[in-house]
Parts: C-alpha cells; sequence; structure tokens
C-alpha cells in the first residue's frame, strides 16, 4: 500500500499521467529509495550525487503526507544528500532557488517532528521539490556511475554486475 500511495502522490506532484509516474522524477525523496545493487557490494546506500542539472520547482505543500513520508525517510542519506546538492554550484550560489535557498535540517530527526509545521515545510521543500535533471548517482563502495538523464535515473545493471 505504501508504494501504489507513494506513487499517486507522485503522479499528482508531479502531474504526470504516465505509467512511470513520480519515480520518471528525480527527486531527494526517489533519491532517498534507491540504492546500487551491483553483485558484492554490502553498502550501496545512500548513491552519491553528482549533479550536472538540478532545479527547483515549487509543488504544493500536504502536511499530511509529508508527516506520513518520514518514518519511511533514512534521514541520514537525507542529510547526505543536502550536503551533495549544497555542493552545486548555482545552488551554491543561491541560484534558482526561493529567497533563502535551501533550508537548514537538524542534526538529528526531532521526535516530535509531526506538530512541527516549520520543519515538515522543510522536509517537503528538500523531498518534493528539489529535483536532479541531469548527472549521476555513484555508489559509495564500488563507484559504479548510474546515469540520470531528463530527471529519469538509470538503474540497470549489466549482465555482469548481477
Amino acid at each position: 500500500a505504501f508504494g501504489s500511495s507513494l506513487f499517486l502522490h507522485e503522479c499528482q506532484h508531479s502531474g504526470s499521467e504516465s505509467a512511470v509516474g513520480g519515480f520518471q522524477q528525480m527527486r531527494l525523496l526517489t533519491h532517498n529509495l534507491l540504492q546500487c545493487n551491483k553483485k558484492g557490494v554490502t553498502n550501496g546506500f545512500p548513491l552519491i550525487i553528482r549533479p550536472v542539472q538540478m532545479k527547483y520547482e515549487e509543488s504544493p505543500y500536504d502536511k499530511d503526507f509529508t508527516a506520513a513520508m518520514i518514518p519511511k525517510v533514512q534521514y541520514d542519506a537525507l542529510l547526505k544528500a543536502l550536503q551533495w546538492v549544497r555542493e552545486y554550484p548555482p545552488f551554491a550560489n543561491g541560484e534558482a532557488l526561493p529567497p533563502g535557498g535551501l533550508p537548514e535540517l537538524p542534526p538529528v530527526l526531532p521526535q516530535e517532528y509531526e506538530g512541527d509545521d516549520n520543519l515538515l515545510r522543510r522536509l517537503h521543500f528538500l523531498l518534493f521539490d528539489i529535483h536532479l535533471v541531469e548527472g549521476k548517482l555513484v555508489c559509495p563502495e564500488s563507484g559504479r556511475e548510474f546515469p540520470v538523464n531528463d530527471r529519469i535515473p538509470n538503474m540497470l545493471l549489466n549482465d555482469d554486475e548481477v
């Protein structure tokens, strides 16, 4: 049920009618769900983000859905993703972002996050509104690169990697 509700919500967020739904959109939420499954890899998560093009696109804030997603998110991996995204030069310069730039997150997710609207808005911004348009996702253990083209991550492995 989680996957189908995520799929439906991502379709609503992206306005996409395609069969791929929101997973065609390489958001930080999607990044948080992906890992390297190459044969022999034991530490394939989180994938390192090497952006060539990123984009901020505001989506409607849904407090309840954002709060429901947080237990499914690997928070430490989101913090790493945010660190890599901050290194993208236009974002680092504050360009292509709303005033205030990328929001700060606490080093540890507070226990009472459900009632913290400000924190939920920052999490929504990062999980749903930051897109990797072009670039690579890199396995932290093997260095295997997975291309992202037109917001679509290609996680397919070669025959010798399965």
